[in-house]
């Protein structure tokens, strides 16, 4: 049985003691940060912290945790972890190098209250040099920059530049908030998350996107069940990812595309980075502004490999998607495959689609080597 701590002491654990070192207590203006960390620290390998008093909790500094094992961290509902108006820091949460830890049922909140604000470094949750992380039932509202950030970690050795592993992120809510994402900021030599799930979380309002990027190769990312709706800009980006699966999702009042797939900028790698194998199927695209644009190069991009493979796109609704708010011709189709020449794709399909198509908008802009069967218009199926 798991070892659980409760949220209105402090426990500090000897060889055959226990002792009260502090108290955690909502909605008393008190800075409850270091408390916080002090609860989780004490916590010994397989145990269990559960914040249980509902309330507003003042984080007033990062709550930063480092080299943790087999613990959970989780709260009972109406439990939030809100930024000091004062705060010192970026992130009001970090875990950096640690492996097996549950972090369930929290609202953590931010400063950035106001809609379509950029407030880059005001961040909440980092995840980085980690492995068989689980972030589930989480809300999170009101970050300039990002709400969760899971990435490799600054710290590590350069020799393995993808260091963070199986992470896995369902059922939370994110609102008014820039992005959650996989970028790594600190340097050219660490990349993003290898085997990361979003499944069956809520993205709502986000002024940027669901971003999985790297500055180093890296490979498989599965996106399920998930619902973006009300969403500011793009709702998945990829970078230099390899091996998605975007499958079963909503994509709802959106005003730029639904996935945009491209290469990182010339500057931020040192590497030649191929990439591919990406599948979005069986998902729903109602009332948005963009469709799907794959970029497969940019200008002064290193390259060692002259295609892009595995990109299929098959079984999905487009409805009501309208792409004349683009002034070129190149962004007017529904689905964009797009090449400066420096890369091709092959091996590509859009099959089975079902679409209804704007005026001025068409459905299919590919390349050579891309297979285009059986895609249906709504349209013309009402006119037979």
């Amino acid at each position: 049985m798991p070892k659980t701590l409760y949220f209105f002491v402090l426990i500090s654990f000897s060889a055959d003691t226990f002792a009260i070192t502090d108290l955690m207590l909502p909605n008393d203006g008190i800075d409850d940060s270091q408390a916080f960390k002090n609860l989780i620290l004490n916590t010994p390998e397989d145990g269990e912290v559960i914040i249980e008093k509902p309330g507003i909790y003042d984080i007033c500094s990062t709550v930063s945790l480092n080299n943790l094992n087999k613990i959970s961290i989780s709260a009972k509902s109406g439990v939030i972890l809100k930024k000091c108006n004062n705060f010192n820091g970026e992130y009001l949460m970090t875990v950096y190098h640690s492996s097996f830890i549950n972090i369930e049922g929290f609202t953590f909140k931010g400063l950035t209250n106001a809609q379509n604000s950029y407030v880059w470094g005001e961040q909440g949750l980092l995840v980085a040099g980690s492995s068989d992380i689980t972030v589930d039932h989480n809300q999170f509202f009101d970050f300039g920059d990002a709400a969760l950030r899971v990435t490799s970690s600054r710290w590590s050795s350069d020799t393995s530049p993808i260091n963070s592993y199986r992470i896995l992120v369902k059922h939370n809510y994110f609102r008014n908030v820039t992005q959650v994402t996989t970028t790594h900021p600190w340097s050219k030599n660490y990349g993003g998350t290898h085997d990361i799930t979003f499944r069956n979380n809520i993205f709502e309002n986000l002024r940027g996107s669901l971003k999985l990027a790297s500055r180093k190769p890296v490979s498989k990312a599965l996106v399920e069940h998930n619902t973006f709706r009300d969403m500011k800009g793009t709702a998945i980006e990829l970078t230099y990812y390899s091996d998605v699966k975007i499958t079963g999702n909503t994509f709802v009042n959106l005003d730029n595309f639904a996935l945009n797939a491209f290469a990182n900028k010339p500057e931020n790698v040192d590497v030649p980075i191929n990439w591919g194998n990406i599948t979005f199927t069986d998902n729903s695209i109602i009332n948005a502004k963009g469709g799907i644009r794959i970029k497969s190069d940019g200008h002064d991009e290193l390259v060692d490999e002259t295609f892009i493979k595995g990109i299929h796109i098959t079984n999905n609704h487009f409805l009501d998607v309208d792409m004349t708010i683009y002034s070129e011709d190149k962004y007017k189709n529904l689905i964009n495959f797009l090449s400066d020449g420096i890369k091709e794709f092959n091996s590509s399909t859009v099959e089975n689609n079902l679409y209804n198509l704007p005026l001025d908008v068409k459905f299919l802009r590919k390349a050579n080597l891309v297979e285009d069967k059986n895609n249906i218009s709504i349209e013309k199926m009402e006119s037979n």
